[in-house]
């Protein structure tokens, strides 16, 4: 069985109007493979570099325990390289995903819970699945100038 983490993308609603008015399908599955990838990279650039939540605030940092566990190449959800290379967009008619396939995809974006052990309880969300107001500005430039080149 499979799991896919996403969130639920707000903010978008200029843009998926713009693909609407095009009135052919094809074209709007065209313009939401455009933003699947631009925000599969949005997200990947949140993990690899900005370490950052989607509203612009700082994730918290390791643990002095886990951090003396990591090797020196090693960064806030990055060790080998998996779970950032987890991240794709997939497209079902006009329903588009993009997320993660891993198991703690969940946990690493939204932290533990009460219920859970000791151990998974005190990770800290460090939210990277989402849209920023940057993000809907690009993501706004990008599919226009698509527009515009298709018309």
């Amino acid at each position: 069985m499979a799991a896919f983490v996403t969130s639920e993308l707000t903010g978008l609603d200029p843009v998926v109007s713009w693909l609407n008015a095009l009135g052919q399908p094809r074209r709007i599955a065209e313009g939401l493979a455009n933003i699947g990838g631009l925000v599969e990279n949005q997200i990947k650039a949140r993990i690899a570099d900005e370490k950052r939540t989607p509203d612009g605030e700082a994730w918290a940092p390791w643990s002095d325990s886990y951090a003396a566990s990591r090797h020196g190449n090693q960064s806030l959800l990055q060790a080998s390289g998996a779970y950032l290379d987890s991240f794709a967009w997939d497209l079902s008619g006009d329903d588009l995903r993009v997320g993660s396939n891993m198991v703690q995809a969940a946990i690493l974006n939204f932290g533990g819970t009460d219920d859970m052990a000791p151990g998974p309880a005190a990770i800290p969300a460090r939210e990277h699945i989402g849209v920023s107001a940057e993000n809907i500005q690009e993501i706004e430039e990008a599919l226009a100038d698509w527009i515009e080149s298709i018309q």
